[in-house]
């Protein structure tokens, strides 16, 4: 075959998806590092280390930020999901899509535009991998700011990830939840939360099905009806599910903050039920505690409970 005629499948590919990005491999005395995670990052001018998600954000911009999020899956799959079919049915755009490199990672370089509460913003998010979880860093602003939109692109250009460096992604999170006390083990940290299960696969494969998840919130919403939000919260969830009216909508409070306590019944799995809490701050925001389990098993809902229990601000 003439040699012309084999490059047409990768000059294709390279018009479809753009020409390789290059991320610095040393550290300047600018680069600042994520708490919690081993990504350094040269924030824009006047942007702060984020004490709601990690990352950085503007004081005077709650809708510019760069925020990084672990996610527990295989980078292959993961990112089967970032391609224009997809992401249109999820209200997003995609504009550009570059092959990466983040240390010894391969990754992608995307560029998409999301409508979301009325308002569109832009997004430069870099994705990379391996087998066992994915990491997304997400540059966002609203798509008419330009000028915030070219810092925040240059911010995330600057990623250096360095592999050696060990770090706790509990760290950066503002409470902490004792595991051990209701025997489950520590999976994984997602954004501001953390999943617990007892085997540590996903899904859990254990007896009782038992599985904590932990949220909050990174913008300090005011919530009006506290009680009705937390019932409203159940739809919000992959899975439909039903309060259980028998056992209530509580109150209930952990570490000197209030909220409601609820239960209820999978639509899918007859056998299983949710606990949840939902905590909320005085200055706005909430947190959230979220346990699975099957109702057959007494046990699973009594760790669970334990657990929840242990949740505690950090100073």
């Amino acid at each position: 075959m003439n040699d012309r005629l084999k490059l047409i499948p990768l000059l294709l590919l390279i018009a479809q998806f753009g020409f390789s990005q290059e991320l610095p491999e040393v550290k300047s005395a600018n680069h600042i590092q994520i708490n919690g995670t081993n990504i350094f990052m040269i924030p824009p001018t006047s942007y702060e280390s984020s004490t709601n998600f990690k990352g950085f954000q503007d004081p005077n911009d709650q809708t510019a930020m760069i925020m990084t999020i672990e996610i527990p899956g295989p980078y292959s799959e993961v990112t089967m999901g970032f391609n224009a079919e997809t992401l249109k049915t999820q209200g997003m755009e995609l504009k550009n899509k570059t092959a990466i490199k983040v240390a010894e990672f391969d990754g992608w370089l995307i560029e998409l535009d999301q409508e979301a509460n009325g308002l569109t913003f832009s997004k430069h998010i870099i994705i990379y991998g391996n087998e066992e979880s994915t990491m997304l860093i997400n540059g966002a602003y609203l798509k008419d700011s330009i000028s915030t939109g070219q810092k925040i692109k240059e911010s995330v250009l600057t990623t250096i990830v360095d592999s050696k460096l060990k770090s706790d992604p509990r760290e950066a999170l503002n409470y902490s939840l004792d595991e051990t006390i209701g025997a489950l083990k520590f999976h994984s940290v997602i954004g501001n939360g953390m999943l617990f299960n007892r085997d540590l696969k996903t899904p859990t494969e254990s007896v009782d099905q038992a599985t904590l998840w932990s949220d909050m919130s990174f913008a300090k919403v005011e919530v009006e009806n506290k009680k009705v939000f937390c019932v409203s919260r159940l739809e919000q969830y992959p899975e439909n599910y039903s309060v259980i009216s028998s056992k209530g909508i509580n109150e209930i409070e952990l570490d000197s903050i209030k909220g409601f306590e609820l239960y209820a019944q999978s639509g899918e799995n007859e056998n299983e039920e949710m606990y949840q809490v939902v905590l909320f701050n005085n200055d706005g925001g909430y947190y959230l505690l979220v346990g699975t389990y099957l109702k057959t098993n007494e046990k699973a809902l009594s760790d669970l409970k334990s657990i929840i229990k242990t949740f505690k601000r950090k100073e």
